[in-house]
């Protein structure tokens, strides 16, 4: 039987129609596609949504980490110390600003963020707005700019690529751009601009942001805990900008991704060599992601290389310079394609300035962390994964210093 327009006009699409309202926020990583989620067609809401130009999409993580190796103590010195839990939440909604008028696929989204846990120290508890950005393209998806309220760092750098073995004690303070101002938390009133070549291949993407705070992310927080607030005391203009060349995988073609960062910051931090404050911050970044292999010839799935190089000068900053290299392997097995294994060694160096401080005082103070970690992220079903992993790690705080720790990490990742 032939189907009427009347007919075809209320048929609901289909999960992969939902994919043109994945949000366009995050540069480095997009959303879990709805297709791939928990629940594809969330009981109506995404098909109801998106008939007025609305999109949806959520996540739940609780983790939980501890030093198998049994050294507790209170308080705790390092995330795993003690038996450590924390979980997070988001939810976001995205909406297509063509329908009102904008140009260049214009896209706002719109979510809010929370975290609990147990040990605060180096992850603070919150609830706060996340995002708050519009997104546009233009000139055949060759320029791309971003405004509004947004983390810095889901648009530069890589983070979650790879990562940084040492942060599973010490924290994403010890991510060195994090460390130089990048926002990760609570969001920075930004904008950023992405210009590519003919080839959309090269680039270069320029950020212009408030710095999130130099008295670390729990001051950001309670000075800013609606997200929403322009100014925050001690937290001056950051400029950032990455030039870099990027391939996705693809049929005979593998993933590679090139990148060099520069970070500078007005905002003044403490000055551990001369005391006082300093008139500023930098840094800067080095890293490749490559896959080196593609075992059906098509697809992202195959082994890759990541490495990191990052620096900020010590004076300034507590984690001078480190190094990363992690392998990692999307669908390891024929019969698991969309789990993940890993393998991870960083070395971190802290600042001589504040160590020596430190040491001055009777403390005793690290001058450097090692950290080797493995772990398996292991689709569980349609949107969940089980991630486990182990760290040993040298020097799992900077003062005082603590002995060698094997931290134990699992936790479930859910996606709506």
């Amino acid at each position: 039987m032939e189907t009427t327009p009347a007919q075809s006009s209320i048929t609901p699409p289909t999960c992969e129609a939902y994919a043109d309202y994945v949000t366009r926020a995050e540069a480095v990583l997009r959303e879990t596609a709805p297709c791939e989620t928990v629940s594809p067609e969330l009981g109506g809401i995404r098909a109801a949504l998106a008939e007025h130009g609305f999109g949806i999409y959520g996540s739940y993580g609780p983790n939980f980490r501890y030093d198998v190796l049994g050294h507790n103590q209170r308080p705790q010195l390092y995330n795993g110390q003690d038996p450590t839990w924390r979980q997070s939440e988001s939810i976001g909604l995205t909406y297509d600003l063509t329908r009102v008028g904008f140009g260049g696929k214009a896209q706002l989204t719109m979510a809010l963020a929370s975290e609990q846990g147990s040990y605060k120290s180096s992850n603070p508890n919150f609830l706060t707005m996340s995002i708050f950005a519009i997104n546009q393209h233009f000139l055949d998806d060759r320029v791309e700019v971003q405004y509004g309220y947004f983390p810095l760092i889901r648009q530069f750098y890589g983070m979650v690529l790879g990562g940084n073995s040492s942060a599973a004690a010490l924290g994403p303070i010890s991510v060195i751009p994090v460390q130089v101002g990048l926002s990760l938390f609570s969001p920075s009133p930004a904008m950023t601009l992405q210009i590519k070549d003919e080839s959309k291949r090269w680039y270069n993407r320029l950020g212009v942001a408030r710095s999130a705070s130099p008295n670390r992310f729990q001051y950001d927080l309670d000075e800013n805990p609606t997200g929403f607030k322009i100014k925050v005391d001690g937290s001056n203009p950051l400029v950032v900008d990455e030039f870099g060349y990027q391939v996705d995988s693809s049929a005979n073609q593998h993933s590679k991704w090139f990148r060099v960062g520069l970070i500078y910051n007005t905002s003044h931090y403490a000055d551990y060599r001369k005391g006082g404050m300093t008139n500023d911050n930098y840094g800067g970044y080095v890293a490749a992601t490559y896959q080196l292999t593609q075992p059906d010839g098509q697809s992202p799935r195959g082994l890759y290389g990541d490495v990191k190089v990052n620096y900020a000068p010590e004076d300034r900053n507590l984690y001078g310079k480190d190094f990363q290299v992690t392998a990692f392997y999307l669908g390891p097995f024929d019969s698991r394609p969309r789990d993940m294994a890993s393998l991870g060694f960083t070395k971190s160096y802290f600042s001589k300035y504040a160590h020596n401080t430190v040491e001055q005082f009777g403390t005793d103070a690290e001058r450097s962390s090692t950290a080797l970690s493995l772990s398996y992220a292991a689709r569980v079903t349609q949107g969940v994964y089980w991630v486990n992993g182990l760290t040993y790690q040298e020097g799992p705080s900077f003062a005082p210093a603590a002995d060698d720790a094997l931290l134990f990490q699992t936790g479930l990742n859910f996606a709506f």
